[in-house]
């Protein structure tokens, strides 16, 4: 399953049925991890970071992001998985991330696990988290693509995400489902009438992105959703990251 198309539609077909080789996938998933020191009592969580399109793992200390969270003395392992363009592109990304990142780090018995991802690694902690409901805590969605203008605009056009009007469930998501299913699943979940995480959402109000995801905002708790004067950046998502951090679920479950 490939969910490439949706994302460059301005691309034509012959070039997006190519797209796949031209992004590398490589098997294993490559990660990065920042582990607590040997000195300090194993961590009670694991932090998984999903980096955006044309981003990679190292972004994430790259941009201060780490160190947002090292600074605040939570007792947190994180891992950054290398989760680029090209596992999207082939459809591994949930099956790859499971196997070679998060599988083997959950043998280590965390008491929780967090998804953080911006912008298409926003995208990519809904759909890992509404194919592994079982094992995901919490999810902290940053400027996520959350599907294209055609399906957003019905969505408003309905009177927001409550009102919509969903498909059936889908059993396997495929590119021509796998938008509608998520939001599907994302009312459902908002409603109490499906298992998912803990869901946070952050997003300039400036974002390219910032009109879908206030959809998604709308229908979650105040407390729940974090936005500033900000674009589609590292600079901003970094701040959004500090909020969440000073006051949410994982800040306090995750303490020391």
């Amino acid at each position: 399953m490939t969910i490439l198309r949706s994302w460059i539609p301005a691309l034509p077909a012959l070039v997006l049925s190519a797209c796949a080789s031209w992004f590398p996938a490589p098997v294993p998933m490559r990660s990065v991890t920042w582990l607590q020191p040997p000195e300090q009592p194993r961590a009670k969580c694991l932090v998984v970071l999903l980096p955006g399109m044309g981003d990679e793992a190292e972004d994430f200390e790259r941009n201060g992001l780490v160190a947002e969270i090292k600074q605040r003395g939570l007792s947190i392992d994180m891992i950054a998985a290398n989760a680029t363009l090209g596992y999207y592109a082939r459809g591994t990304f949930p099956e790859r991330l499971a196997s070679d990142v998060i599988g083997p780090a959950r043998a280590h018995g965390y008491e929780q696990l967090w998804l953080i991802g911006n912008s298409m690694g926003g995208m990519g902690t809904l759909y890992y988290s509404r194919v592994h409901t079982d094992h995901v805590t919490g999810v902290l969605a940053l400027a996520p693509y959350l599907g294209e203008d055609e399906l957003i605009d019905e969505i408003y056009a309905q009177g927001g995400l409550a009102r919509w009007r969903a498909p059936p469930r889908v059993a396997v998501m495929n590119e021509d489902n796998y938008q509608r299913e998520i939001w599907r699943w994302l009312q459902a979940m908002t409603r109490g009438q499906e298992p998912g995480p803990v869901l946070y959402i952050g997003f300039g109000r400036s974002d390219k992105l910032a009109r879908p995801d206030s959809l998604l905002a709308a229908a979650l708790a105040d407390d729940h959703k974090f936005t500033l004067e900000g674009a589609h950046d590292w600079p901003t998502w970094r701040k959004l990251l500090a909020r969440f951090l000073d006051d949410s679920d994982l800040a306090r479950d995750c303490r020391r």
